[in-house]
């Protein structure tokens, strides 16, 4: 163990030269690289933001359940609160009067609906608000607060947002396949690239052999050369990736198209997926070299 950690500088320093060396090669296999790690990055970056959104609307999921007129009084209202509260997965219940809900439906749609105002005009009805621990359970519970006593409907927003979250959901998965795809591609055109760096050192390969280097004495210069090329690789793709969003968060102000899709800080997201793309092209590079000179290792030391 100790001979292999001081024979490392050295391997270092002849993936180096073979960089150097083999320099068409190399900037031919970091290009490839480089387009599949600026689609990577723009996957991740994609995915961050989807698992935002799907989190912000997910959050903002409340059941509106409609009081029935008979439970004028507050009593009742609170021990059918109670009863509620007391359901698995509500986190809690808010009381809101039916003049509370004009006075919201004003604000939001303008004062056409002034003319509701009043205790006579108002028809609308005391409801609950309830928030929920896990919004997978939106539809159990509204089905189960329809079959209580005191409570005329529950609704949530309708079939369209739970939708939109599986299509994230969809969307998020289908990204992560499209991600591991392109990661088997990137370690397929690293392995092809060393192969022809090594078939042009069989010769050196066949000494180091002949005098009793072991197979990881052998590879491990290879495995590095993979590594820098990874890491070449990577740089473009780590400042278009982490350049872009930044201004693309800067122009929209973080937020997409509306309040409900709010995009991920840059601050720490852009430097971790940078971080993520280097490591994912030191890895590619890793595995595909540690492929491409197995095949002329054929016994094992």
């Amino acid at each position: 163990m100790n001979q292999f950690f001081r024979s490392l500088p050295g391997h270092f320093a002849t993936a180096w030269k073979s960089i150097i060396r083999h320099v068409s090669l190399t900037f031919s296999s970091a290009t490839a690289v480089t387009v599949t790690l600026l689609i990577v990055g723009l996957l991740v970056l994609i995915a961050g933001n989807i698992n935002s959104f799907t989190n912000n609307i997910e959050q903002d999921f409340q059941i509106q359940a409609t009081i029935s007129p008979g439970v004028g009084e507050e009593e009742q209202r609170e021990a059918l609160r109670t009863q509620i509260e007391a359901l698995d997965g509500v986190k809690s219940c808010t009381f809101s009067s039916k003049q509370a809900e004009l006075q919201q439906l004003i604000e939001q749609n303008g004062e056409m609906f002034s003319y509701y105002e009043g205790e006579d005009r108002n028809p609308l009805y005391d409801v609950f608000l309830i928030e929920l621990d896990d919004p997978q359970q939106i539809e159990s519970l509204c089905t189960t607060l329809e079959n209580m006593d005191g409570i005329v409907s529950a609704s949530y927003g309708g079939d369209g947002i739970t939708v939109m979250v599986d299509i994230f959901e969809g969307l998020r998965l289908g990204g992560g396949i499209f991600v591991v795809f392109l990661g088997l591609l990137a370690v397929l055109l690293i392995k092809n690239t060393i192969k022809i760096t090594i078939q042009t050192r069989q010769e050196e390969i066949a000494i180091m052999r002949n005098v009793g280097a072991s197979n990881w004495y052998i590879r491990m210069p290879f495995i590095i050369e993979g590594m820098y090329i990874g890491i070449l690789g990577a740089l473009v793709p780590i400042v278009l990736v982490c350049g872009g969003y930044y201004l693309v968060y800067e122009a929209l102000g973080g937020i997409f198209l509306s309040s409900m899709f709010v995009m991920v800080d840059v601050w720490p997201f852009a430097v971790l997926v940078g971080v993520l793309i280097l490591l994912i092209g030191m890895a590619v590079g890793m595995i595909g070299s540690s492929f491409a000179v197995g095949k002329y290792l054929r016994w094992k030391r």
